[in-house]
C-alpha cells in the first residue's frame, strides 16, 4: 500500500475576511478516500483533484457568531434510546437546567463535562461513557463519547467525528508521519442551523483550521498517512474560559 502524503499548503490567492482561518492540504494514496467535501456551520472542507493525481483539501473556518435560536427544551424532539444511567441523566439535566436555547444548553453541558473530566493519555483506559463518567479521566475518544451521551440525555442530537488534528511535536498522540494526531470530536445538531463542530477537549461550537475531518468513519487506523505543515493563515476570535484544569475556547453566539 502506498503511503498517503498530505502536504499543508496555503493557497496564495486565498482571500480571508476578519475572523476566518484557512489551510490547504494535498493528499495522495489509498487513505485519501477518507476525505470528501464536508460542510457545516462555520467549517468547510473542499476537495478537488490535483494535477499529479493527488487530492487538494481546502479547509476554511469562520468564527462568525452562531446564529441559532433553537429553543430548549424542544418538546417535539424525541430523546434517543440510551442505556439507563440515572447518574448521567441527573448530571446532564442539572447542567442544562434553566437554558432557554439549545446553544446555551450545549455550552453548559460541554463546560460541565470538561470541568468534571481530566485529560488522561492512557490508551488502555476504557473510553465508554459509563467508565469515563465514573473515573473522571479520558483522552479525546472518551470526551467525545461522553459528550454525545450527555447531550442525548436532554434531547440534543450529536455524533462523533474522526479526523486529523495538526499539533506540535511532544503533544499527546503526536505522530511525525502526520505532523499531528488522529483525533475525535463531535458535531451537534441545531434545528435552525444544521450541524456544528465542538471539541469537548478544547472548544464549544467551533474548531480551527488544524482540524481535518474524515467524511466517513475509519474502522481501522489509517496507516498510509503523512501530514506536512507548510503554512496557515488567518485568526479566530474565541472567548477563552477555564473549566476545571482545562482551557476552553467558545465561539460567540449571535444576540437574540
Amino acid at each position: 500500500m502506498k503511503r498517503v502524503l498530505i502536504v499543508l499548503l496555503l493557497g496564495a490567492a486565498t482571500t480571508l475576511t476578519a475572523g476566518e482561518q484557512a489551510a490547504v492540504y494535498r493528499a495522495a494514496g489509498a487513505d485519501a478516500r477518507l476525505f470528501d467535501q464536508y460542510d457545516n456551520d462555520g467549517y468547510s472542507l473542499g476537495v478537488s483533484p490535483g494535477a499529479d493525481g493527488s487530492m487538494e483539501l481546502r479547509v476554511r473556518v469562520s468564527d462568525s457568531p452562531l446564529a441559532s435560536t433553537a429553543p430548549f427544551p424542544a418538546p417535539e424532539r424525541e430523546r434517543s434510546a440510551r442505556v439507563s444511567a440515572p447518574d448521567r441523566d441527573a448530571f446532564a439535566r442539572r447542567l442544562a437546567a434553566g437554558s432557554r436555547t439549545e446553544v446555551e444548553a450545549v455550552r453548559r453541558i460541554l463546560l460541565g463535562l470538561v470541568s468534571r473530566v481530566a485529560y488522561d493519555p492512557d490508551r488502555l483506559r476504557r473510553q465508554d461513557p459509563a467508565a469515563v463518567f465514573v473515573s473522571g479521566r479520558a483522552y479525546c475518544v472518551g470526551f467525545a463519547e461522553l459528550a454525545v451521551d450527555l447531550l442525548g440525555r436532554v434531547g440534543i442530537s450529536a455524533r462523533t467525528v474522526q479526523g486529523v488534528l495538526k499539533t506540535e511535536p511532544g503533544a499527546d498522540g503526536y505522530e511525525a508521519a502526520i505532523g499531528g494526531s488522529f483525533h475525535r470530536w463531535i458535531e451537534v445538531y441545531y434545528p435552525d442551523r444544521g450541524y456544528v463542530f465542538s471539541d469537548p477537549c478544547a472548544s464549544v461550537n467551533g474548531v480551527d483550521a488544524r482540524y481535518v475531518a474524515f467524511s466517513r468513519r475509519a474502522w481501522t487506523r489509517p496507516r498510509s498517512l503523512a501530514l506536512t505543515a507548510v503554512s496557515r493563515t488567518g485568526n479566530l476570535s474565541y472567548e477563552t474560559l477555564r473549566a476545571g484544569t482545562n482551557t476552553i475556547r467558545v465561539r460567540p453566539t449571535a444576540p437574540d
